[in-house]
């Protein structure tokens, strides 16, 4: 029996970027009524806080910040029209029936706004980060391809292992930081966190040209 086709490269990061985007909802949800009931609002805005003081931004990154921020939140509340129906159910003409619901649902609401914005924050520094992740590329796609050059002027084996491994090991770099970074609901210092996943990325690209089996 023939096995399905595995994904691989763009698409599978975008199944994996999905499916954490809701493993943060759950991890935030469990966090706040869970291991920090009653307060647990407060606590996951005081991480937002915490996490903001941690950024040296000059005034057109912050203005990214907030544009991303409300981006996201647009398509997540207003587009699904949830917000909609909170600000329907604060009119006093609105039934007592939709007071009720929102008075039910509004904890989780509550969280899921303070988790987004953690969250948007989080994917806007990744996002101000990609000129470094170039440059890593840029230099380890230069020296990869000067050891491939030698490697194929100078006669030496294939390592085709090497080659499949460093392709996968790209990819699950990038996954990898993406759920240590985005998953957590505590205070992380991008500056700290990022370069070494950097750093492993320039690993894997490098062994990826370096041992790319066909002629660039």
């Amino acid at each position: 029996m023939n096995e399905p086709p595995r994904q691989t490269g763009l698409l599978w990061l975008v199944k994996w970027y999905f499916l954490l985007t809701l493993l943060v909802f759950v991890v935030d949800i469990f966090c706040v009524f869970v291991l920090w009931s009653p307060n647990g609002s407060e606590k996951l805005e005081s991480v937002f806080q915490q996490e903001i003081t941690y950024l040296d931004l000059n005034p057109d990154q912050v203005a990214f910040l907030v544009n991303l921020s409300q981006g996201i939140y647009e398509s997540v509340f207003v587009s699904t029209g949830i917000d909609g129906m909170v600000q329907e159910s604060t009119n006093t003409r609105s039934p007592e029936t939709a007071h009720d619901f929102i008075n039910v649902i509004w904890p989780v609401l509550e969280t899921a706004t303070l988790g987004l914005k953690l969250f948007s924050l989080r994917i806007g520094i990744l996002i101000l980060s990609l000129p470094f992740l170039a440059v890593v590329t840029v230099v380890a796609m230069s020296d990869g391809f000067v050891g491939w050059y030698l490697r194929r002027t100078g006669g030496e084996r294939e390592s085709g292992f090497i080659y499949h491994r460093a392709k996968r090991g790209l990819a699950w770099s990038f996954l990898l930081l993406w759920i240590v970074y985005l998953v957590p609901p505590v205070p992380l210092d991008p500056r700290y966190l990022i370069p070494p996943f950097l750093f492993l990325s320039g690993i894997a690209i490098r062994l990826y040209v370096a041992f790319f089996k066909k002629y660039l």
